[in-house]
């Protein structure tokens, strides 16, 4: 037995059989009055009278079991609110780059990106333990990739152009109709400081700056196909300015869920283009006018449920505090030209300041996430990579205690010891995340 309902297609209904009846989830917010309008059986419509209880008028109530009988046989049915969804983190692909960078080979990417798009999980089934969610049959609704995309600068070292890590990602999932959503690390735009300069914000058509732009132009293509699935598209963060670079952080909304994407980080500077003969890594400029729209933003938007994620992670890796000031391994980094509250132009920071990256960098970040609603336990969601290990750590801002970033680090796909390892979210409309589940595909 089937039933035509009032103003919902079946694409938007998602049926399962469980135990001799069949649930039916609808979107949330469905008022199931008058909901039934006709009634098949075994594909052939049937007078809704000859029902019992005829479905077109029986009251219906969300969890309720209802049996209908039709030629002595009986159908169950539960109409349930599609109020919990399932995302896929995964990061640090380095697409093709070698063991060096626990690199995954394309072919390999593939497979387990076609893993996620199916959720076939090699752990097994996956079951959640948030209540109302324990008998939920997950299905991938949204994919996110947190960064390195593939070989330094792109496919060949330097181009930019991604074609290797969108083929084995983002292609796959256009073709199966589900989101996903990437963001550019470390290797995929330049941090402030590298130390083989020719991998920096260098002039040419090989250089940085290219590249650079070729990875802001891949995740906003990847953006543009995707917008009309979220609620109001795509909003940017930039700093008002008309540098020739900015790392273009953006937000959407999806499933009444607000998610916030860095590129990145937060605090990833703006430049101008190098020169040819003079100025040859640019001019770095503060991020702060980008941070001060973030703000604004963020609090324009306090009501709505919030879900972070950046490359760099809070606290996970013996080096995270240099990450956050973009020093090299040798400790050096990039002054910005322009004054900055958030420390992008001062000298003479310490290798791995963690007291420098705290007070100018992660608490005043944090208290901007602060603001919006989506915390549990009162603990910001956030999502990272970088760090090529699964790690779980909570950052407490140093000035306010009550300010406080849960952050889940992501496995590299390549990484011997953890392959093929991501993440699987448990999402509720209007409030983010509930479950969180490190698995394999």
């Amino acid at each position: 037995m089937t039933f035509t309902l009032d103003g919902i297609t079946y694409g938007d209904v998602a049926e399962r059989d469980s135990k001799g009846f069949t649930t039916v989830t609808v979107p949330a917010g469905t008022d199931l009055s008058g909901l039934i309008t006709a009634v098949a059986v075994n594909g052939s419509p049937v007078d809704a009278e000859s029902v019992t209880p005829n479905p077109t008028t029986t009251k219906l109530n969300y969890g309720e079991l209802k049996v209908f009988t039709y030629d002595n046989k009986a159908y169950g049915f539960r109409f349930e609110e599609d109020v919990w969804f399932c995302g896929v983190f995964f990061s640090d692909c380095h697409i093709n780059q070698g063991a060096g960078h626990d690199g995954t080979s394309a072919e390999d990417m593939a497979t387990i990106m076609q893993n996620i798009l199916n959720m076939s999980p090699k752990s097994g089934a996956i079951r959640f333990t948030t209540e109302g969610a324990t008998n939920l049959v997950p299905k991938t609704s949204i994919v996110f990739c947190t960064g390195d995309l593939d070989q330094d600068k792109g496919d060949d070292g330097s181009s930019g152009s991604h074609n290797n890590f969108l083929e084995c990602t983002a292609d796959l999932a256009k073709k199966a109709g589900i989101p996903f959503i990437f963001i550019a690390g470390n290797h995929d735009i330049s941090p402030d400081y590298w130390g083989d300069g020719s991998k920096g914000v260098t002039y040419g058509n090989s250089g940085g700056y290219h590249a650079d732009q070729q990875t802001i132009s891949a995740v906003k293509d990847n953006n543009s196909y995707w917008s009309g699935w979220f609620e109001d598209g795509i909003t940017y963060f930039t700093s008002g300015n008309s540098y020739d670079f900015e790392p273009s952080h953006f937000t959407f909304k999806y499933k009444d869920v607000r998610f916030y994407c860095a590129n990145c980080y937060w605090f990833q500077k703006p430049y101008t283009k190098p020169g040819l003969l003079t100025n040859t890594n640019g001019t770095m400029y503060a991020p702060d006018g980008i941070v001060s729209n973030l703000n604004t933003y963020v609090g324009s938007h306090a009501d709505e449920a919030s879900v972070w994620m950046q490359h760099y992670p809070w606290r996970a890796g013996s080096d995270c505090d240099r990450w956050w000031l973009d020093q090299n391994e040798n400790g050096l980094y990039r002054t910005s030209s322009n004054s900055s509250i958030y420390g992008s132009s001062d000298s003479g920071v310490g290798k791995n300041d963690a007291d420098f990256a705290n007070t100018k960098k992660k608490d005043p970040l944090s208290a901007i996430m602060m603001k919006a609603a989506g915390k549990v336990n009162g603990e910001v969601q956030h999502f990272s990579g970088h760090y090529h290990r699964f790690d779980e750590q909570i950052y407490t801002s140093t000035v306010e205690s009550a300010n406080k970033v849960h952050d889940y680090t992501v496995a590299a796909p390549g990484n011997p010891s953890q392959t093929n390892n991501a993440f699987v979210v448990l999402f509720k409309r209007g409030e983010g995340v509930k479950e969180v589940i490190q698995t394999q595909f």
